[in-house]
């Protein structure tokens, strides 16, 4: 039966999420912890409320877009990451190859009369001495603000987030579709459409997740429809929007086929090549690996796993063994997901999202940092495998912030034991119970 107060109810808590949302992108910084971790507490509280209430599908998904709209004219507050960003697109306009020096040769040189380029850019660089690592189509969106005015800082995060609404609604589109191959009901979709994570840090925060996340679900859609090149192309779009997708491809194998499998990478590697082609030049992979081993053997923030292997690094050797354990897990990543593709007994579609998200979740786990950002690749995947722990995360991983209300970005060790330790009891209630609860539906999509 029917709670006839429970309508006006929702409609009424996802108003009070509108007002939360203008706060976080417009008023709260990532120093102030409590108020942050409060209001994302609140959205979600609203989130898990709406999950389960008679809100339509139409209504949820009008407020996932009002609430998305609501940020439009916000400067990302939890990130610094669109610096970068401008900087890139900057010199791309500019005739410049944003992967042949580091912005430290521009700032030495007065920036070379680049329009755009300047101190107070510049200064808001959070890796000035390192090489950009953000591939190409993401580099050729950078870009087109700079077209319209090289100046106005405001004007290129509305038009880069423009285009991530975009994708978001591709996104969401392309999970409708999927949803009935899969067999699930198309309500499913808020999973991901609401989440607060999700809608803070794509559009709110301008992560360009949500264009890796758009063509993953474009390279699944042409799969299920059997339009192998079009699915090819669309990974190498995904790939050269992160680098991630990858993990895809022995995915593939058991189920295309040794010949269609090779085409399928083939295409997908020479789409790549083409997409990075105007940036290619004899610095261009030496100064990309060399940005991208960094990122393995040197930053650190919010890992699980190795930050226990850290510890016991000290222990026995007196200092931080990430230069080797680093590449150790990545390569362990790289086993596991070999190992998964080719043990697998059942290779359909329907089980492809699902194995998606297995090795993300594995890599992750490993990885020496996890930004809040990356789970929303999670979330999305979610949706698809009918499974809800990364729901979870994405509700847990904004306490990483916690590292922001110190200059020097001190992670709390307890904060972090509550985040995993929640993560793996969700892992461990849903392997069971779907999430703690008897769920029919979940146990009937893991039997099919």
């Amino acid at each position: 039966m029917k709670n006839p107060v429970q309508k006006p109810l929702s409609l009424l808590s996802l108003l009070v999420s509108a007002l939360a949302y203008l706060a976080l992108g417009y008023t709260v910084p990532r120093e102030n912890f409590l108020v942050l971790t409060g209001l994302f507490g609140l959205l979600f509280g609203i989130y898990f409320y709406t999950l389960r209430s008679e809100i339509s599908l139409k209504t949820g998904l009008t407020f996932a877009f009002l609430f998305r709209l609501l940020l439009l004219f916000s400067v990302p507050a939890l990130s610094d990451d669109y610096f970068r960003f401008l900087w890139d697109g900057r010199l791309i306009a500019a005739g410049e190859n944003p992967f042949l020096h580091l912005p430290d040769f521009y700032a030495a040189g007065s920036f070379r009369q680049i329009p755009g380029l300047d101190e107070i850019l510049f200064n808001g660089l959070n890796s000035p001495h390192y090489f950009s690592v953000y591939p190409p189509v993401c580099q050729f969106i950078f870009a087109l603000p700079t077209i319209i005015d090289p100046g106005n800082n405001l004007l290129g995060i509305m038009l880069m987030r423009g285009f991530i609404l975009l994708a978001e609604a591709g996104s969401v589109w392309l999970l409708l579709k999927l949803l009935k191959t899969v067999e699930l009901e198309a309500k499913k979709v808020l999973w991901y459409a609401l989440n607060p994570l999700v809608i803070m840090e794509l559009t709110g925060n301008l992560h360009f997740e949500a264009l890796m996340i758009f063509f993953s679900l474009l390279a699944f859609y042409f799969y299920d429809q059997k339009r192998y090149h079009f699915s090819a192309i669309s990974l190498a779009l995904a790939v050269c929007s992160k680098l991630l997708p990858l993990i895809i491809l022995p995915f593939l194998f058991k189920r295309l086929g040794l010949k269609q499998w090779i085409i399928f990478c083939a295409i997908t590697g020479f789409t790549c090549v083409l997409l990075f082609l105007p940036f290619v030049n004899s610095e261009l992979i030496a100064h990309f690996s060399n940005s991208l081993n960094l990122y393995f053997q040197k930053f650190e923030f919010n890992a699980s796993v190795y930050y226990l292997l850290r510890e016991i690094g000290w222990y026995f050797y007196g200092y931080n063994q990430i230069a080797n354990l680093g590449p150790l897990l990545s390569f362990i990543t790289f086993c596991t997901v070999i190992g998964l593709a080719f043990r697998e007994n059942k290779p359909v579609f329907t089980e492809l999202p699902k194995l998606f998200l297995l090795a993300l979740t594995v890599h992750f786990l490993l990885a020496t940092i996890v930004h809040p950002w990356y789970i929303t690749t999670l979330v999305a995947l979610s949706v698809l495998a009918n499974s809800r722990y990364a729901i979870v995360w994405s509700a847990l991983a904004i306490l990483s912030y916690s590292a922001y209300q110190t200059k020097a970005y001190t992670e709390n060790p307890w904060l972090l034991m509550f985040e995993y330790g929640g993560l793996f009891t969700a892992i461990l209630l849903e392997k069971r119970y779907a999430f703690g609860l008897k769920n029919p539906e979940f146990a009937a999509q893991k039997n099919r």
